[in-house]
């Protein structure tokens, strides 16, 4: 779940009122683009945003990201920007202590990744001037266990619904340049330089104040860790083998009239995000730009792997909160000669515990060797994708 400002209810009114307009408001362009589908409308002004950016200089941008373990509940609330604007939450399923009020990580990924893909097709429509009527992208991810400990999201796949008057030949060049300049397939299919994540300590007292509601010690002691020894208790002689990791899947539909991309996660659908371009590329501020997402759910991750190996080392924790910082070169810009590509990637974990300082540099090591999205960056991963001419099937009902 995204929501804009949250500090009044009038606010986050105000601005679901203000995206169901533009989910069907057309964009202001020149007369020139108009007579062709809603989405070929679109691109047109894009293309001109893109002209009017790559005539200017440009500098990196800086992405930063919070995450909050929430007290009792485990939840992990994501804040995106410099003020937090645009908040996620990410929760486990009940089988894992969770209580399913937002997506897991995994599906996050999955989902930021299908986002990426879409805007890179039509960013690169946009510049090749490639006529496209409707565009969705279904990606899929097949997790892999690396070792007896490590299990993350690879095989990573998606297929691009293009319903276009261009050639195969047209297509085929789109696709290549969508391969070559996003910045989201390069994260995940070349291996990163990333930071071991710097810990602040705060020793906490050891027996709680009984006047105080139950916080997050409590989730760690009484609901995750039962949960997180369910899952590594090995199975009994002659039980059936664990069953084989099931398929992420998650489709980005991109609105035609203003490139907002929705983004319905898992088979069902049942969690949604949305992700808005960046102001000079005619963003409307709405929801957080996907570069600025994939860089928080890594942080998600880690924020959770904490829990589970505090949970799995009986180490209470009375606060945990974790920042995610990153640095991105533009897309474009008057200076700019080369794709954007993320870099400086760091991490700063604030911890609140009893225990020893030593058992929470054990507890960090536990994490960056088990954390799935954060071994996912730094390691090197596949990726294929191919296109299937015509719109999406269900993409006019799923939308609505």
């Amino acid at each position: 779940m995204s929501t804009a400002r949250s500090a009044s209810p009038f606010k986050v009114f105000g601005a679901t009122a203000l995206s169901a307009m533009l989910l069907l408001a057309p964009p202001l362009v020149s007369p020139a683009a108009e007579g062709g589908s809603p989405l070929q409308t679109y691109l047109a002004a894009k293309r001109e945003a893109i002209r009017a950016q790559s005539a200017q200089p440009a500098t990196p941008i800086a992405i930063h990201a919070k995450v909050t373990a929430e007290s009792r509940s485990g939840v992990r609330r994501l804040r995106i920007g410099p003020t937090g604007e645009f908040q996620y939450i990410s929760d486990s399923g009940r089988n894992y202590a969770g209580y399913n009020l937002g997506a897991g990580s995994w599906d996050s990924l999955v989902g930021t990744l299908a986002s990426s893909v879409a805007d890179e097709y039509i960013v690169q429509a946009a510049e090749q001037n490639v006529p496209l009527d409707a565009l969705d992208v279904v990606f899929t991810s097949i997790p892999e266990r690396k070792s007896e400990s490590l299990a993350y999201p690879n095989n990573l796949s998606y297929v691009a619904y293009i319903d276009s008057p261009a050639t195969d030949a047209q297509l085929q060049a789109l696709k290549r340049a969508v391969h070559e300049e996003s910045s989201a397939i390069d994260l995940v299919t070349r291996p990163q330089q990333v930071s071991h994540a710097v810990v602040d300590y705060i020793h906490s007292d050891a027996a709680r104040d009984p006047k105080l509601p139950p916080g997050l010690r409590d989730f760690i002691t009484e609901e995750k860790r039962p949960a997180v020894l369910a899952r590594q208790a090995k199975p009994a002689a002659g039980k059936d083998n664990p069953a084989e990791p099931q398929t992420l899947v998650a489709r980005a539909h991109v609105e035609p009239r203003t490139g907002l991309r929705r983004v319905f996660l898992g088979k069902d659908g049942y969690h949604q995000q949305l992700h808005d371009s960046a102001p000079g590329l005619l963003g409307y501020g709405l929801a957080p730009t996907v570069e600025e997402h994939l860089l928080g759910v890594t942080g998600t991750c880690l924020t959770h792997i904490f829990e589970v190996q505090a949970a799995a080392r009986n180490v209470l924790l009375d606060s945990l909160e974790l920042t995610v910082d990153g640095q991105l070169s533009p897309r474009f810009g008057s200076n700019i000669r080369s794709p954007a590509r993320y870099s400086d990637i760091r991490y700063k974990v604030r911890i609140e515990s009893p225990a020893s300082e030593q058992d929470i540099d054990a507890l960090r090591q536990s994490v960056e060797a088990t954390c799935p999205l954060y071994n996912l960056v730094k390691d090197e991963q596949k990726l294929e994708g191919s296109i299937v001419r015509g719109a999406y099937a269900e993409a006019t009902n799923q939308a609505r």
